[in-house]
């Protein structure tokens, strides 16, 4: 298992090209610069859009609207604003939305002409200034959480006192600088939604705004397992700058991501000699024991790995996020030695660390459940293994970079590994329902459930539920087991022709899902009539899935 997006950082000088002093190779990823934020001093005047002139005879025939604000309703722009800041409070996205849509659709129109700026002025990022990104948030959850929002507020006040929006420098390195602390903290939308908005403004700038954007949103694109436009981001960068360790080694993480094992132990092995370590240091150890890991190569990497953690934890103790990795990083090498109680320790020692810094909602967390999970299904120990199938699968289900194979990995050791070989009652699958559920409306909003995957995903879904909701037991568990079909059915309904339609365009050959589809319709259609059959007019109106 490859630990989390570790992607080193370098930031270039602006006239030379050359490398800010104090941004040598990072260890790790998301490790900036520290300084208090400097607020700007006074409100920025903005730009004359265009020069006054007056219309000569040719233009003055007919009327023209000079004035162009005159008749907006300053009562209502106050009123949306009001009612703007009472939904962002309330955590109310449609109203955030449809509100910030309206707000500027009533600003005075404008021409191409009137948005013209012209190149910003030459601004230097200076590292003193990004303190947000430098915080290691591994005081839990919760105070994370509160950290993080007290930093949301100081960025929007200094955009309160800037008219010139991103166009402004102390605003854009803001906006740099609290991305990272999105990236940190896995709030991959809103670091999504941050570097969207940023990218002409850096571009713009060029050197070194622009290669800054272009690492962190690499680092984005990864934790979006979004791969291959990481490595595009990163290999541009190459271009922009001189060889750098950093640049090297994040190609070289990027390459492993993409299962290009033998490329990535290049691009260690040059980041190495561009560093100028004779021997490699305890990040080079890291990086070498992952591409061999990888490459089946398990007897080389293990030592390398176990020297790497070694060095963590006598040089830098206290980063337990850091360490956690590498220990998830030793839990895969041993798993696949089939080492699986050894693997199970240093799992363990991984959860244990990301549990008491980031809490049980960072995705990290739920890598190291998932490694812990499979080392003890393999390993015998099922009903501890589903304790933790079902912590990982809830974390999988919730996260922003939610993605289909790993939840039908999931459901399928569930079934196949924990029920059917591992003995374990079927009814220990309806523990699964809530978490079923969060992860297809997650799928369903980020527009996931519209292919052949979702199809298949769904389908096992429903099997899922469907294998532990029989019509039998007391008058509470036939009641819970209706629900269950219901979802189940709603689930095979919209898996249907998503599936067929894989079939029909040649994508792919899912003719016996389809098959599978329709014989599950029938045993739900089968259980239900006894249930009907059992409890007569007790029977109460189920609800589909809300979706």
């Amino acid at each position: 298992m490859t630990p989390g997006s570790r992607l080193r950082y370098i930031l270039p000088g602006l006239a030379a090209c050359a490398l800010l002093a104090g941004f040598g190779s990072q260890r790790r990823s998301l490790d900036l610069f520290c300084a208090r934020p400097l607020l700007p001093s006074a409100r920025l005047r903005p730009a004359t859009l265009r020069a006054a002139f007056e219309l000569t005879p040719v233009h003055t025939e007919f009327a023209r609207a000079i004035e162009k604000k005159a008749h907006i309703d300053e009562e209502a722009v106050e009123t949306a604003c009001a009612a703007l800041a009472v939904a962002v409070m309330k955590g109310n996205h449609y109203q955030v939305e449809a509100l910030t849509v309206v707000l500027k659709s009533m600003m005075p129109p404008q021409d191409g002409s009137d948005k013209i700026r012209g190149p910003p002025p030459v601004a230097m990022l200076e590292k003193s200034e990004l303190v947000w990104s430098e915080h290691d948030y591994m005081s839990g959850p919760q105070e994370n959480l509160r950290i993080l929002q007290s930093y949301e507020g100081e960025f929007a006040k200094r955009i309160s006192y800037s008219e010139e929006g991103f166009r402004d420098p102390k605003v854009l390195g803001g906006a740099l600088d609290i991305a990272v602390a999105y990236l940190k903290n896995y709030a991959v939308d809103k670091a999504d939604a941050m570097y969207a908005a940023t990218e002409k403004y850096c571009m713009e700038r060029g050197l070194p705004w622009d290669v800054k954007w272009l690492q962190d949103c690499a680092t984005l694109r990864c934790k979006q397992q979004r791969m291959q436009e990481a490595k595009v981001l990163l290999e541009e960068i190459a271009k922009r700058t001189p060889p750098h360790p950093a640049t090297l080694s994040n190609l070289g993480t990027v390459c492993n991501m993409l299962k290009d094992h033998d490329k990535a132990q290049e691009y260690f092995l040059a980041a190495q000699q561009v560093a100028g370590h004779e021997n490699p240091d305890k990040d080079d150890l890291w990086n070498m024991g992952i591409a061999k890991n990888h490459l089946g190569l398990h007897d080389e990497a293990l030592p390398m790995l176990l020297k790497a953690l070694e060095g963590y934890e006598t040089e830098e103790p206290d980063d337990d996020v850091t360490i956690a990795k590498i220990q998830d990083t030793v839990g895969s090498c041993y798993h696949k030695m089939g080492r699986f109680e050894d693997a199970e320790y240093h799992f363990g020692q991984g959860r244990l660390l990301y549990g008491r810094s980031i809490g049980a909602d960072s995705p990290l967390y739920g890598s190291a459940c998932e490694g812990l999970m499979k080392a003890l299904v393999f390993g015998g120990k099922y009903e501890e293994g589903f304790d933790r199938l079902e912590e990982t699968f809830l974390n999988q289900a919730q996260k922003d970079a939610i993605h289909p194979t790993p939840i039908f990995e999931f459901l399928g050791i569930a079934m196949e590994e924990i029920v059917d070989k591992g003995g374990m009652d079927v009814s220990i699958l309806a523990r699964l329902e809530a978490p079923i559920e969060i992860a297809v409306k997650n799928m369903v909003y980020r527009g996931l459930d519209k292919d052949g995957n979702a199809g298949v995903v769904f389908e096992r879904m429903a099997q899922v539920l469907l294998r532990c909701s029989m019509a039998q037991g007391d008058e509470v568990q036939q009641k819970d087991a209706a629900r269950r079909r219901q979802i189940a059915r709603s689930l095979l309904n919209r898996a249907a022709p998503l599936v067929d339609a894989c079939t029909k365009a040649g994508e792919a050959d899912l003719a016996h899902i389809s098959a599978l589809i329709q014989m599950e319709l029938q045993v739900l259609d089968a259980q239900d009539a006894m249930y009907r059959k059992q409890l007569g007019s007790s029977v109460p109106d189920l609800q589909a899935l809300n979706i």
